[in-house]
């Protein structure tokens, strides 16, 4: 897997290129992973950037299976945080690079995710659906890919910390 990171000193930019090396290998096949480029970016909250982080792909928007990445993680976040916001945006990496979701909002607000357009009702209750769209902002922490997403980030970041020795 080939990393760059931007806008970090040498010491953050070397770990968070071990982390997401260590993440990647962790959630993918070997196979696949050495075969991806991820270019993270540290930049300060802004209006253009209000998120801990985010994940996108480089590759043509038609890619079914896109192997260049960019995330960005807010540095006003601790290493620790940092570390968490990167294995998050590394599951979103994997869910992209493995085909599971098209990262494309289709009409009516649908997402693609492992095949079937998934879509949340305004009560807040996953569900797959044929009309509507996502009401409530609360309606995100319900979204497949982010339960997945968040579910993994801790053990992730968890188990390299304990390997490396990370405070």
């Amino acid at each position: 897997m080939q990393v760059s990171v931007k806008g970090a000193d040498r010491k953050l930019g070397n770990l968070l290129r071990k982390a997401c090396k260590f993440y990647g290998s962790e959630l993918m096949h070997g196979n696949l992973a050495k075969h991806l480029s991820v270019k993270i970016i540290l930049h300060n909250k802004s209006k253009e950037y209000p998120d801990k982080g985010s994940c996108l792909w480089d590759d043509d928007w038609n890619s079914k299976k896109p192997r260049e990445f960019t995330i960005t993680i807010a540095k006003g976040q601790t290493k620790i945080d940092k570390l968490h916001t990167l294995a998050h945006e590394m599951v979103h990496v994997k869910q992209y690079a493995k085909g599971e979701m098209d990262g494309i909002l289709h009409k009516d607000g649908f997402q693609k995710w492992k095949g079937a357009m998934f879509q949340l009702n305004p009560r807040v209750n996953p569900a797959k659906t044929s009309g509507g769209i996502m009401t409530n902002k609360y309606d995100y922490y319900y979204l497949p890919w982010e339960i997945e997403a968040y579910g993994l980030e801790v053990g992730l970041t968890w188990y390299f910390k304990t390997k490396y020795g990370i405070e």
